[in-house]
């Protein structure tokens, strides 16, 4: 009797915040943006009832009323050896994000109401708030490697246009786009392993990841934890992550502190069991995290703004978890994330009234605070010390490092593309006519 419950429960909680981005999206392809409290109501419903569902179901597995629950809501595409199923499996793991994506995003969607009342991107951000907390339940409890891929392209898409979300600014929609390059370039790797596991297992499902041979298993674990460095702003693709801070507040505490970043070890925790299979591959995911938490820590340290601080302060701690993870410390990882993800929330939306709340700490206290974490400091050389400053303060010369790289790039890909231009006017009929390359127009004609 609990069985079918829980199913439907699992079912109802991932498919109603689906109807209420329907319902939005709809709205705004008709051209007709309902009131603001009508936007807040669906969201508030959708949110609220899949909350209290998936905090029951949550409940049951924890204390062990209910166990693992499966729902296939059937196939979705059927080309000869391969099949996309629409199926959803909740553990432990899967109940925990996904109640955790439920409830930030409702609470977000609770802040926002104020915050952006009478914006003129209100409704599109309520559309990407619900297509991001779509996305994260569909990598939350998706039962296969290509469902949650479709949700990390979901999650991934709704940030880059959170980040640009003040279009009317060229800065935002720049590093909106050079986050979602850099989710793109990651995420080859993670459909790589996709495809990979397929090849080798007939099925992208979780649990044919111990049916790997070792070889397999060493392949497709590096793709995935290729794929997980995008999410997770792991080094060496951290610049971008300053970048993100140019969209609204409540955007950055959901995704940069909350719920998208820890979208990196809930994958590499989905994926444990290939990890496993080889300790090159836990090696990796260690060295990286310490690399990621050094480096997060030390730029962290040397920011002038709150955002871009505690920015850097989560991919510090994103950096820790992979080192749990990659030391087998499962449990810990997994209280490390919800701590984090709750605590990194309410930091980033209190971060406007940051120096409201030091003078208040301050008239309590009857004093000054006084600076801590100089240990540290003291006990190295001044000539290392000024050195790690500059170091940091130019962020390790990542940004430099990519700048060239995309030069480079362009380079290769610009004769190419110039090519590709002259063929194109030519199977047009108009071969004589000159034609512009993107990098000679004026700017008030790109910009058109």
């Amino acid at each position: 009797m609990i069985a079918p419950l829980a199913a439907q429960a699992l079912a109802i909680s991932v498919v109603l915040p689906m109807v209420a981005l329907l319902l939005l999206g709809i709205a705004m392809l008709i051209s007709h943006q309902p009131a603001e409290h009508r936007v807040h109501q669906i969201l508030a419903a959708s949110m609220s009832t899949s909350l209290l569902l998936s905090t029951g179901l949550l409940i049951g597995l924890l204390i062990g009323v209910i166990e693992p629950v499966s729902v296939d809501l059937g196939t979705m595409i059927a080309v000869r050896g391969y099949h996309f199923d629409l199926a959803l499996r909740a553990d432990i793991l899967g109940a925990i994000y996904l109640w955790l994506d439920l409830l930030l995003c409702g609470l977000i969607g609770a802040f926002s109401a104020q915050y952006l009342h009478q914006d003129e991107g209100y409704h599109r951000f309520y559309l990407l708030l619900l297509a991001f907390a779509v996305g994260l339940a569909l990598i939350a409890v998706g039962d296969g490697l290509d469902l949650m891929f479709a949700g990390w392209e979901l999650v991934g898409l709704s940030s880059a246009l959170l980040i640009a979300y003040f279009i009317r600014r060229p800065a935002p929609v720049d590093n909106g786009l050079r986050a979602y390059a850099v989710y793109r370039i990651t995420d080859i790797g993670l459909l790589l392993g996709i495809v990979v596991l397929h090849q080798h297992t007939g099925s992208a499902s979780l649990e044919t990841l111990g049916e790997l041979t070792l070889p397999a298993a060493l392949l497709v674990g590096g793709l995935l934890i290729f794929g997980a460095m995008g999410k997770g702003a792991i080094v060496p693709f951290t610049p971008w992550l300053p970048r993100a801070m140019e969209g609204p507040t409540p955007s950055s505490a959901i995704f940069y502190g909350a719920l998208s970043i820890h979208a990196s070890p809930f994958l590499l925790l989905r994926v444990a069991p290939v990890l496993e299979r080889s300790i090159a591959l836990q090696g990796t995911v260690i060295v990286l995290g310490l690399l990621t938490a050094v480096h997060a820590s030390m730029v962290g340290r040397v920011q002038t703004d709150i955002k871009c601080s505690l920015g850097y302060a989560s991919v510090t701690q994103v950096g820790l978890m992979w080192v749990w993870i990659g030391l087998g410390l499962y449990p810990l990882a997994i209280v490390h994330m919800v701590g984090h993800a709750i605590l990194r929330t309410w930091q980033l939306l209190r971060a406007p009234s940051l120096l409201h709340d030091r003078h208040q700490i301050v008239r309590n206290l009857g004093t000054e605070l006084k600076p801590t974490g100089q240990h540290l400091a003291r006990m190295t050389p001044m000539s290392f010390r000024r050195w790690a400053y500059r170091f940091a303060l130019e962020r390790w010369y990542l940004d430099e490092l990519w700048d060239g790289l995309a030069a480079l790039v362009r380079g290769v890909l610009s004769p190419i593309d110039a090519v590709d231009r002259r063929v194109a006017r030519l199977l047009e009929g108009d071969p004589a006519s000159p034609v512009p390359h993107p990098h000679t127009e004026p700017k008030e004609a790109r910009g058109k």
